[in-house]
């Protein structure tokens, strides 16, 4: 589920110039107690979540924190420290950088729009943004073709512009509009609609899409619509502010992956990520929106089915994973079926998921961006959802 590398990782490491560099052994961990009030699920071991964590952390990532909601119970579990020089142990009410668990909150505003009937799926790019994407993607990509990634348009952060732009100025505020241009330079991956590839662009767009049908732009219109109704208080849009507000976990990244020194990235101006991948958020919270969003509470149920269907040819080559519209569709080794998204920041990874119904839901995240996202997500879908490893 780990995206490939793109220039984000390598343009956010000069930020941390003037900080310095910390040397801790790679396998080097703290494990944190399990969070206070932490209950066992009666049906299996309580630690197989944890185990997950604990390896993530002997694998090198400083800290772990993870949340699940089951059964009338939430439990919260932490390995490793939120912060190397403190050695506070991660806690549940800590922020993060969530990346591009981002993308699902932008899908359902999206489909919220459809269903109000100011937006339909097959409307083109160029119905809602004329001008915006040079043709034959103009009329061509839908608002259906961007929520799945069959859009077939270059991705944005591959464009070395955008790396030279941040080295160059740190305080750059980008803006959604500012970065499709530079993928609107690129041709087509691919005739829209005929593949599948995961690409940024596509939500930076439908970014542009909700700002363009209700007046008000994406961060707006989804504290407006999701994070105030549902409560969501620990979650917001910094806009171009380097500072994440409040308990925090600090983000940390390895500019050699064969060396042993780690960069403190916790600080800088996410607004490369507008749009698609700049959200700051808790376990908690991700928890709480994505039980409402497959319980039925923000989507009438036509559009949820659309949202939770596979696109084919979605993650080619894996077992594990599909896309549907702005949700990953993960399904465990005993059968369970989960939905929800995976993120990768500068500093962070994080994981949201739950099971049709609202019923059980699981996030975690690391706080460190190097190890093999995938494999940690199969192994704490399968501990979460399964009743073994």
């Amino acid at each position: 589920m780990r995206r490939a590398r793109h220039p984000r990782a390598a343009v956010l490491s000069v930020l941390v110039l003037g900080l310095g560099l910390v040397v801790i052994p790679a396998t080097a961990g703290v494990r944190a107690a399990e969070g206070a009030g932490t209950i066992p699920r009666p049906d299996r071991p309580p630690t197989a979540l944890q185990r997950v964590l604990d390896e993530a952390v002997r694998q090198g990532s400083p800290g772990a924190l993870a949340q699940s909601r089951t059964y009338g119970t939430v439990r919260n579990l932490s390995s490793g420290v939120a912060d190397i020089r403190t050695r506070r142990p991660p806690r549940a009410d800590m922020r993060f950088r969530a990346g591009s668990v981002t993308k699902t909150f932008v899908a359902t505003v999206i489909l919220r729009l459809v269903a109000a009937g100011r937006l339909e799926l097959d409307d083109t790019i160029g119905d809602v943004l004329p001008g915006v994407v040079p043709e034959p993607g103009d009329d061509t990509i839908t608002i259906r073709m961007l929520l799945n990634h069959t859009s077939g348009l270059y991705d944005y952060t591959l464009d070395p512009r955008v790396e030279q732009i941040v080295v160059s100025d740190p305080t750059h505020c980008f803006t959604p509009a500012e970065l499709v241009r530079f993928a609107a330079e690129h041709p087509l991956s691919f005739p829209p609609g005929t593949s599948w590839a995961y690409s940024n662009t596509d939500y930076t767009l439908l970014s542009m899409v909700i700002e363009k049908i209700t007046g008000r732009s994406y961060a707006q219109e989804i504290t407006r619509t999701l994070l105030r109704p549902l409560g969501l208080r620990d979650t917001y849009f910094p806009g171009c502010s380097p500072r994440i507000r409040g308990p925090h976990m600090s983000g940390y990244t390895r500019a050699d992956p064969a060396q042993p020194e780690i960069e403190d990235v916790t600080t800088y101006n996410p607004s490369f990520a507008a749009g698609e991948g700049d959200m700051i958020s808790t376990v908690g919270d991700l928890n709480r929106f994505d039980t409402a969003l497959l319980a039925g509470r923000l989507l009438p149920a036509r559009l949820l089915r659309m949202m939770l269907t596979p696109t084919p040819g979605s993650f080619p080559g894996s077992d594990t994973f599909r896309y549907g519209l702005g949700v990953v569709i993960a399904t465990t080794s005993c059968g369970v079926t989960t939905y929800g998204h995976a993120g990768e920041i500068q500093g962070w990874q994080t994981w949201m998921s739950g099971t049709l119904g609202g019923r059980h839901a699981m996030s975690f995240v690391l706080n460190s961006d190097w190890l093999d996202q995938g494999g940690i997500i199969i192994r704490a879908v399968n501990a979460e959802y399964c009743r073994t490893l």
